[in-house]
């Protein structure tokens, strides 16, 4: 993402991630960030699930591990960048879920009057 301040009459290129082929994908369910004046340490996990055989069990337990995947340094421009798309694509996201849901709520709707009787 480009950085946020630029000289006036500069050009502004964009930057084009290539290679990500091989990159693994996790899948990440605990974040830690924590930041300074100029950066934001984000430290991205993944906690596994305990077992539990009674809910009284869960009393008792005060934390589980997450397994740290790996740590990146986001400077305070790119992070203003990440929020205002990720923001973007939760509400899109969001959008398409209550789209799909009111669909599935019409089929289920459309399938119950199909199998009444019909009246004369």
């Amino acid at each position: 993402m480009p950085e946020e301040r630029k000289a006036s009459g500069a050009k502004q290129i964009k930057t084009v991630l290539v290679g990500d082929e091989a990159l693994p994908t996790h899948y990440v369910n605990s974040v830690n960030i924590r930041s300074d004046l100029e950066a934001f340490f984000l430290t991205f996990g993944t906690a596994l699930p305990i077992e539990v055989s009674a809910m009284s069990e869960l009393e008792n337990i005060e934390s589980i591990n997450a397994h740290s995947l790996f740590r990146c340094v986001i400077s305070r421009s790119v992070m203003k960048q990440v929020i205002d798309l990720m923001t973007t694509l939760y509400e899109n996201q969001t959008e398409q879920i209550k789209l799909m849901q009111a669909s599935q709520g019409k089929e289920e709707e459309d399938v119950n009057h199909s199998d009444r009787p019909l009246e004369s």
